[in-house]
């Protein structure tokens, strides 16, 4: 198989907020629209294009692994990024670096539904690849009922920081290499103080995507998803 432009998929959380459901399914496997979240994901991956997809493991890694074995049907190069502890998200990303081998990559936070077209997140990429002077891409979405503040503010293309007009990060963003070059292996590290760096240094690039999304971060989301979609 001819390798291709490669994406991250977040599977390593440990899904405390899913309550019981979350002792005994990893988020990446729960169901939406009859099909689990890591398959929609991996599904538009492949139909825009990648054709190689780093996925982290930790919390229950196991039935992940099994299930991407036994999806073998996808056409694709899928490699497991283990981590004995969850290392957040950063720290993921940075361990996972010599699987994903490149410079401009997607990162998917796994417990996530979303109908933003990954055709998107190509085309995100060649902007990238044309602007040498960025750092990274991020999908914005509505301001939901449990995060109402928003993280940022978008201006003509750029993210912000700011208090009036935000937008919530939707978990799908697109990254040079280099933001984790300084992160030591095994070192859990968390995203967020990473991306308002960038952010104040004007290096983010943004856009709003007004369709469907869902953090499906509890049973009540998970709940509402599968209704969205019904």
């Amino acid at each position: 198989m001819v390798s291709g432009p490669t994406a991250m998929i977040l599977a390593a959380g440990r899904g405390t907020r899913m309550g019981t459901l979350g002792q005994t399914h990893p988020k990446a496997l729960l169901t939406v629209g009859g099909k689990p979240l890591i398959q929609h994901h991996i599904e538009k991956l492949r139909d825009s294009g990648f054709t190689r997809i780093v996925v982290n493991v930790s919390h229950l890694g196991d039935q992940i692994k099994s299930y991407i074995r036994n999806m073998a049907n996808w056409g694709l190069e899928i490699y497991i990024s283990e981590e004995t502890t969850p290392l957040e998200t950063a720290g993921g990303i940075a361990n996972a670096m010599s699987l994903i081998r490149s410079d401009i990559f997607p990162v998917i936070n796994a417990d996530i539904f979303s109908e933003l077209p990954f055709h998107d997140v190509r085309e995100a990429m060649n902007t990238l690849k044309k602007r040498p002077s960025t750092s990274g891409y991020l999908f914005l979405v509505n301001n939901p009922t449990h995060h109402p503040m928003g993280d940022f503010c978008l201006s003509k293309g750029v993210v912000r920081l700011g208090t009036a007009d935000t937008f919530t990060f939707s978990g799908i963003g697109i990254y040079r290499a280099e933001l984790f070059h300084d992160i030591s292996l095994n070192t859990p590290t968390p995203l967020a103080p990473i991306l308002k760096r960038e952010v104040k240094s004007e290096r983010l690039l943004g856009h709003h995507f007004n369709g469907l999304w869902s953090d499906v971060g509890t049973p009540d989301r998970l709940e509402q998803a599968n209704q969205l979609i019904t």
